[in-house]
């Protein structure tokens, strides 16, 4: 419980900035970019079962991204993510997002599994501020809901 009020929130930067109450005004904040990402049942790929998010499934680098991009190594990655879920055959690709630097990205993630999928995201801050449940009526549910950064 200490670690929790500890957290600190940097007003300098840019994005949503939170109300006097602690909660976010959602809908006053500019959205740079939308991406939905669609998780699909695991697939086999060149003989390999293997989960893939819009079709692609993710093969580590022999160079870490941050430091590829510094020295400016060419072929490393592809800045070619799909901001939909594409109508094609799954492949195994180094494909990044390549996101609005210092922008509110809405990241909607897809489920059509069975199973309960976990996400690892990285980057500034991240919060959840809705989800749909099918429940027949297919509505949009907002949250109040602190960010957390990672």
């Amino acid at each position: 419980m200490d670690q929790a009020r500890t957290i600190r929130q940097n007003t300098s930067a840019s994005g949503a900035r939170p109300n006097p109450q602690g909660s976010f005004r959602y809908g006053n904040i500019n959205i740079t970019d939308t991406y939905v990402l669609k998780v699909m049942p695991p697939v086999t790929i060149n003989g390999s079962l293997r989960a893939t998010i819009n079709g692609i499934s993710f093969q580590k680098p022999s160079v870490p991204f941050r430091l590829a991009d510094q020295h400016k190594l060419r072929g490393t990655y592809k800045l070619d993510f799909p901001i939909k879920p594409m109508n094609r055959k799954p492949l195994i690709d180094r494909s990044i997002i390549n996101a609005t630097y210092k922008g509110f990205i809405e990241i909607v993630l897809q489920n059509n599994d069975t199973t309960i999928q976990n996400f690892h995201m990285d980057g500034y801050s991240f919060f959840i501020a809705g989800f749909i449940q099918e429940d027949g009526q297919q509505s949009l549910y907002l949250l109040t809901m602190l960010d957390t950064g990672t």
